[in-house]
């Protein structure tokens, strides 16, 4: 009876196994995917925005102004016409641990741009390279990591080129640099996964790339201690900042605002002598009146295969219509493979 018993055991978890899917079998719903912000769409009400999710659902979002922007973190120290905002708080005034929301859920976070990682954080040539370089092609959608406010958005004679700083409700700023032209202006308050600007090769760059920096109280860490760059997923809902991360070099001049490497040659000779001060004062002042592009350049995209103009319009953070009237063509026009359209 028992070995009866047994052999219908066996012939049932055999059977069972073979109906059951696996964990990496299994199929998932819309419903039942994570719930991450995808883009973030202009209405023509121009406080409200459309939300988009990979779960392909969407809702609106319109921000009550008035309790947002007037948080303490949003009037402390809030400089909009220079990088640093904290000159008067030092690293030891920063608590030894500090534990930062960074998340509510998924839905409040968005990657600034998915490529290929080409430097990261940390000591590079004669210097500390301050943030993360992620290499795109030029025109390529920037978008807020979280929801915050415009801090800085300008051109930055001191190495970033066109920037844009926002600061977020939990006290972190996020730098996006070299851009080719910027979306927001200085007090915008936007949400994660919205347009901030379009990847460029502005400012002292060898190369169209997004310079991405977290900071806080103008001292940076590494990025990829709160982001997976190969996959951009966020690692952590509530994250433990330690003070021991940060870079203690970070509070510089503004002219040596992206990293020491870059900026070597204003401050030594060839052979690595230290420069004179009047000679230190003449290379920054070159580097200053180093002629800035124009933030206006128009935008270019090269259609590829599977293309339309409302995918490219929800790419760009544009409309159909702004895309038609810009090519001079109809909605119902086609696209071509190859063809080169003006998107900005």
């Amino acid at each position: 009876m028992r070995r009866e018993f047994g052999m219908w055991i066996v012939v049932l978890c055999v059977v069972l196994s073979c109906s059951m899917p696996t964990l990496a079998q299994r199929k998932y719903t819309l419903e039942e995917l994570p719930e991450m912000a995808l883009d973030t769409l202009d209405t023509p009400n121009p406080k409200a925005k459309i939300i988009t999710y990979t779960n392909n659902t969407w809702r609106y979002w319109i921000p009550d102004y008035d309790n947002l922007v007037n948080q303490e973190v949003f009037l402390n120290h809030w400089v909009t016409n220079q990088v640093f905002a904290y000159r008067d708080v030092s690293i030891s005034d920063v608590p030894e641990t500090m534990e930062i929301k960074l998340v509510e859920s998924l839905a409040d976070y968005h990657f600034p741009v998915l490529g290929r990682v080409s430097s990261r954080y940390g000591p590079r040539g004669r210097g500390m390279h301050k943030g993360i370089d992620i290499s795109l092609p030029t025109g390529e959608p920037i978008y807020a990591t979280f929801e915050g406010k415009v801090r800085y958005a300008r051109w930055n004679s001191g190495g970033y080129g066109y920037l844009v700083i926002l600061r977020h409700p939990n006290g972190l700023e996020t730098y996006y640099g070299h851009l080719c032209k910027l979306n927001v202006e200085v007090n915008d308050y936007v949400v994660a996964g919205q347009v901030i600007g379009y990847g460029g090769n502005t400012g002292r760059s060898r190369g169209a790339h997004l310079h991405y920096e977290v900071r806080y109280a103008d001292l940076t860490f590494d990025p990829e201690r709160i982001i997976d760059f190969s996959t951009g997923d966020l690692k952590w809902q509530n994250f433990v900042l330690e003070r021991g991360y940060f870079n203690v070099s970070s509070k510089l001049t503004e002219a040596l605002e992206e990293n020491e490497e870059d900026m070597g040659d204003m401050f030594v000779d060839k052979s690595g002598n230290p420069l004179s001060s009047e000679a230190i004062v003449d290379n920054l002042e070159k580097a200053a009146s180093k002629p800035k592009p124009t933030v206006n350049d128009a935008i270019y995209y090269k259609v590829k295969s599977g293309d339309n103009l409302y995918k490219i319009a929800a790419k760009y953070g544009t409309t159909v219509g702004a895309i038609c009237r810009l090519n001079g063509i109809k909605s119902s026009t086609p696209i071509r493979v190859g063809q080169r359209l003006s998107v900005k």
